[in-house]
């Protein structure tokens, strides 16, 4: 079973984010934190396998502390879930080491799916962070070399994929199987020699 320690703020978005957790056969939550303070005094006890973190907290921004969590749990993933859709926030999540980061207008289903992406090792993001990581590479050097590698039921998943569709919503457009749409991510990671959706999302983006 996967361990989730869960960072929020607001007391009843955090009370159900646990619940929905708690609610899989597959995940637990461990320990659930309002403050930042109470948070790091207690992270070195935690041995979590995904921290879920609001970046505003009362006493704190928690992607401050994202290379520290890095730093301590090498294997441990970071969610980021917030309201804070500016790209100053989006992108220190990003540098600071965040493997995922959801708005808070997501539904419960997609936060929920989100997990199981970061623990199948992808990089799952709301629609209009993608897009923003997207538009953020547009006036990069080209990286077409690899790119032409892919077949093209790969280009259309890695596009679906970089418009903030989630595996199961691949696998609707294109009628095809969840397994099948997993298979060919990883074929897609391998060939763009990427380990994440965030990369591979921008070696697309840079043709």
């Amino acid at each position: 079973m996967k361990r989730i320690v869960v960072v929020e703020d607001d007391t009843t978005f955090r009370k159900l984010i646990v619940s929905e957790i708690n609610k899989s056969d597959s995940y637990e939550c461990i320990a659930s934190f309002s403050k930042i303070n109470d948070f790091v005094k207690e992270l070195p006890n935690l041995f979590p396998d995904l921290f879920w973190l609001d970046i505003s907290l009362p006493d704190g921004l928690s992607i401050d502390y994202i290379p520290k969590i890095k730093q301590l749990f090498p294997g441990s993933l970071c969610m980021i879930c917030s309201m804070h859709d500016d790209d100053d926030k989006v992108f220190a999540a990003l540098k600071a080491g965040a493997d995922g980061y959801l708005l808070k207008n997501s539904t419960l289903e997609k936060m929920i799916e989100g997990i199981e992406e970061l623990f199948q090792g992808g990089s799952p993001m709301s629609p209009f962070i993608a897009r923003k990581v997207i538009n953020s590479m547009k006036l990069e050097i080209p990286n077409s070399e690899l790119l032409t590698q892919l077949t093209n039921r790969e280009h259309e998943i890695l596009s679906s994929l970089a418009q903030g569709f989630q595996y199961k919503e691949v696998a609707d457009q294109l009628s095809v199987s969840l397994e099948t749409i997993k298979k060919h991510v990883q074929n897609i990671y391998k060939k763009l020699h990427v380990q994440n959706r965030t990369e591979a999302i921008i070696k697309y983006n840079k043709l």
